[in-house]
């Protein structure tokens, strides 16, 4: 078997590749700070076209859509306010109550039940308030004893018996 031997750099050989190595990693370094600088710029000369190009898109579109939306109202209260106006008449014919008169109603049962609730709450305090002391009847007067002269002594009256 035959050995091969290594080729010898040829003279300069390193000095290149080392000048190479450097090459790359200052250029690393160069985008790295002037990277963000020039990212920086190109998102703000994005913006200013984006806003000259299609912002005034935008806004006449915006604009027309305002236009229509203002027309489409228009075209709509006419459509309806006959309409409305008619079926107010035919419910007003029919007895049916209004939203006002509904809402009127409303307000009504509510002071009622308020009126009844403190009726009610009155008459439950009143039955179980203690019951007031009734007056006592005056005391019967006891029979006076009769007069002297009037009066039998009991062995008196036991003998004439």
């Amino acid at each position: 078997m035959a050995t091969r031997k290594k080729a010898a750099p040829k003279p300069g050989f390193n000095e290149s590749a080392k000048d190479l190595w450097l090459a790359g990693v200052g250029a690393v370094n160069i985008v790295g700070e002037e990277g963000s600088r020039v990212f920086s710029e190109l998102v703000e000369k994005g913006k200013e076209w984006q806003e000259a190009n299609e912002g005034g898109r935008i806004s006449r579109i915006t604009e027309r859509a305002q236009g229509f939306k203002e027309d489409a109202r228009g075209v709509l209260s006419k459509v309806i306010t006959p309409i409305e106006d008619g079926l107010s008449a035919t419910m007003a014919r029919l007895g049916v109550p209004t939203r006002a008169e509904i809402v009127q109603l409303t307000h009504r049962v509510e002071e009622l039940t308020r009126i009844v609730q403190q009726t009610r709450s009155a008459a439950k305090a009143k039955a179980a308030a203690p019951p007031k002391a009734k007056a006592k009847p005056a005391p019967k007067p006891k029979p006076r004893a009769k007069a002297a002269g009037k009066a039998k002594p009991k062995a008196e009256a036991a003998v004439t018996s």
